[in-house]
């Protein structure tokens, strides 16, 4: 059994491409995907890119033969029409066939975009406490549940928002901040209203983008939060964000950062966002893992614990 994650997969596929090229990377995901659990439209997606990439047409036509038509998966229609990876199977009249089945199934999908919520909850009585943790763009609350579900034995309720923001099969965005936000809000409502309004204690989790939509709506006052955990949090515009910071300061809010030294995509903004919150004197813990790109470290479980107890702390 390969201990490869999902995310990590996906992180490694794009690092022996940039190291290796197409055709090693396509050898690296296709020998490592078979026992990871996440979106296996996403999987098929990098299989046929890279294999089409290396030369290797008929076998990227057998894929997506497989995902589309087989598995009834969908892509983005401009997407497999301009993607540069993909341009060697134009010349194939079976590939514009299947992207026109995906051109279809996509409009029926758009069409009926909807918001979806898991709560989880432990066998304790109350449930006064609820953390509400964001997936990360072209995720879902499928693969965010097992990061997070270790605070249920902690006594919170856990609280999984998918975006209603769909770009492919399974794979969901937070494109529109304000959408994400409006919808975050909703779920905030339903939950207070569906416990009676005895929850009294929340936090806002959230990885990459997820992060970034979670903080916007900490700023807008959509929700009302005791702190915040993110991970590897994707915040490009937190500078022109930096006099609402005050807010988190202003109402004794306290965060947890936690990102990769190599994330490429979120250390940049990442170390922005921490020097802002000290400059302010914001409450908060960074922590800074070494040789991690962009994902969960292996022992978030036991750094998610130690974020939970930090802002529950009043002391502190």
């Amino acid at each position: 059994m390969s201990n490869i994650t999902y995310i990590s997969l996906l992180n490694g596929t794009l690092e022996c491409y940039a190291k290796n090229g197409s055709l090693e990377a396509y050898h690296y995901i296709t020998k490592n995907a078979e026992n990871v659990v996440g979106n296996q439209a996403q999987i098929y997606n990098f299989k046929y890119a890279l294999a089409s990439a290396s030369g290797l047409e008929k076998e990227a036509l057998h894929i997506m033969k497989e995902a589309i038509v087989e598995n009834e998966f969908w892509y983005g229609y401009e997407y497999l029409m301009t993607d540069d990876d993909l341009k060697p199977l134009h010349r194939y009249e079976e590939f514009h066939q299947m992207i026109r089945l995906c051109k279809k199934r996509e409009e029926v999908a758009k069409k009926s975009e909807q918001v979806h919520l898991k709560v989880i909850q432990g066998n304790s009585g109350s449930h006064n406490k609820l953390i509400l943790a964001l997936h990360g763009d072209q995720e879902n609350m499928k693969i965010a549940e097992p990061y997070w579900e270790s605070v249920v034995s902690q006594g919170y309720l856990l609280a999984l928002p998918q975006s209603s923001q769909i770009q492919f099969s399974e794979g969901y965005v937070w494109d529109n901040i304000e959408k994400g936000s409006r919808e975050l809000k909703e779920h905030y409502e339903s939950i207070v209203a569906s416990n009676h309004g005895d929850i009294e204690h929340v936090i806002i989790g959230g990885f990459s983008a997820g992060a970034r939509v979670a903080l916007h709506a900490i700023l807008n006052e959509h929700i009302i939060v005791k702190g915040f955990v993110f991970v590897a949090p994707w915040i490009p515009e937190i500078e022109e964000w930096e006099d609402l910071l005050n807010q988190l300061k202003d109402k004794g809010m306290k965060g947890y950062i936690v990102c990769g030294d190599q994330d490429e995509d979120c250390f940049e903004c990442t170390q922005k966002f921490v020097k802002l919150l000290e400059t302010k004197n914001i409450n908060y813990e960074y922590k800074v893992i070494s040789n991690l790109n962009h994902d969960y470290p292996e022992n978030f479980e036991e750094i998610l614990q130690e974020a939970v107890e930090y802002i529950a702390d009043t002391d502190l």
